[in-house]
């Protein structure tokens, strides 16, 4: 029915039948529209190649052979999202088993290592896959991110933001990262009727963006926070402004996660494990963006 519907350009019917994860209310709201489907399930348990390959395949059927136009329909958004959110987990779960072994090498990669080419070379091919994993990943989520804001659904597109930042972030591209924090927190800032996990994600992207600002700062003190644009340099936050952007983004956040906990404690709120670990994440990001600000207003040390 899922490959019948996507063949006839049902796009609607498409996300009854297929995984809730096609459901745009699902991409936003997290909240399942049938319990327990394998996709579901894959994602939680952190397989997500797995994911990706199911996407893949999906998407592969509700594109080919169509026209651009169809390619390009809104109602395809939490596909290009949700595919390119399980290749972040791929690259992701690449990066960390790289170091892993970076640590304490297998035999496997020991023997590797006295072979043709030797360990340098399969590590460069590591990085190259994770590196083309990540930049289609980027193009996914983009492409989401341009479809959700067609469709007027600047939630969506704050998330799609959030994600390109978080990548941003893996490969401490803090000028992107800052660039896209600033997206997602001027995309909440224009969407109505924000719910508890769309304010989670909100304050996540704003002390977010003060931790990049001072990544940025820590590495590049004198430097603009400057993105390329069409091969140019397009400053995103002059250098004199950096250290009291990233100050003013923490305490917004911490003022931000505060009164969201006094509005959940006052109204009683009875909140699912999922919401209180969300909660528990923010605070430690919240905490991490209030140090990184509190590191940059710190005076230099005498000299000795």
């Amino acid at each position: 029915m899922l490959e019948q519907a996507l063949r006839g350009g049902r796009i609607c019917e498409a996300a009854v039948v297929a995984p809730p994860v096609l459901c745009s209310a699902h991409l936003i709201t997290r909240e399942p529209c049938r319990p327990a489907h394998p996709l579901e399930r894959l994602r939680r348990g952190g397989r997500f190649e797995a994911a990706a390959n199911l996407l893949a395949e999906v998407l592969t059927l509700a594109t080919e052979g169509a026209p651009d136009e169809r390619q390009l329909d809104p109602a395809l958004a939490p596909l290009y999202y949700e595919y390119g959110v399980a290749l972040v987990g791929v690259a992701r779960e690449a990066a960390a088993a790289e170091e892993d072994a970076e640590a304490a090498p297998s035999p496997k990669r020991r023997r590797l290592a006295g072979e043709a080419g030797g360990e340098e070379d399969a590590d460069d091919d590591d990085d190259e896959e994770n590196a083309d994993d990540a930049a289609v990943a980027w193009q996914l989520v983009d492409q989401a991110r341009c479809l959700f804001l067609e469709a007027g659904d600047r939630a969506a597109a704050a998330r799609c933001a959030e994600q390109l930042a978080g990548l941003a972030v893996d490969q401490r591209k803090w000028a992107d990262a800052v660039a896209e924090f600033s997206l997602g927190v001027e995309f909440y800032d224009a969407a109505a009727d924000l719910d508890i996990e769309d304010r989670v994600h909100h304050l996540s992207c704003v002390a977010g963006l003060a931790a990049a600002l001072g990544a940025h700062f820590a590495e590049s003190p004198a430097a603009d926070v400057a993105v390329n644009v069409d091969g140019r340099p397009e400053v995103v936050v002059a250098a004199a402004e950096v250290a009291d952007r990233c100050a003013a983004h923490a305490r917004d956040a911490e003022r931000g996660l505060n009164a969201l906990l006094g509005e959940l404690a006052a109204a009683r709120a009875t909140l699912d494990a999922a919401r209180k670990r969300d909660l528990c994440a923010l605070a430690v990001e919240v905490s991490h963006a209030k140090e990184v600000a509190t590191g940059l207003a710190a005076p230099a040390p005498a000299p000795g």
